[in-house]
């Protein structure tokens, strides 16, 4: 019985561990996706899982970059500690939707160095073999650091 507890108790532990991200949509969707991508970049820190929801060609690109971090910080221009990822749930129009096509808007919040961070993106899915990947993510119209 001694031996038992513990053993139990390092598998509830184990257990705790794998936990899922809590996203704020449905498996499977392009919503769900997108979040899934970003959590990979910025909570996992998961480059091959990254580039596992990505297209072909932004995983080529995204390989240049070598780590989550420089992918994160250069690539998407947005560096965190800490960030939660939702779908921007405030419009009418969730997603943009049409065929193997897909617009979502992502909203990021999180922490950078003690202070609050909050940005949008919004993220261009297709779907190829039956299967939603990221294939764009656009800049932030709204940012000071945006090019054009």
């Amino acid at each position: 019985m001694k031996t038992i507890l513990p053993l139990l108790f390092c598998i509830i532990l184990l257990c705790a561990c794998n936990e899922k991200p809590k996203s704020n949509a449905h498996w499977g969707t392009p919503e769900h996706i997108a979040t899934e991508f970003f959590h990979a970049l910025y909570n996992e820190k998961d480059l091959e899982k990254t580039k596992s929801l990505s297209t072909e060609e932004l995983a080529a690109l995204l390989d240049a970059y070598v780590t989550p971090r420089q992918v994160g910080r250069t690539l998407m221009n947005m560096s965190y500690d800490t960030v939660t990822i939702e779908v921007n749930r405030s419009g009418q129009n969730l997603r943009q939707q049409y065929d193997d096509n897909a617009d979502v808007t992502l909203v990021f919040s999180g922490e950078r160095d003690g202070k609050n961070i909050d940005n949008l993106r919004t993220v261009r899915l297709v779907k190829k073999r039956g299967k939603w990947l990221v294939a764009e993510v656009k800049t932030d119209p709204f940012s000071s650091t945006a090019t054009y």
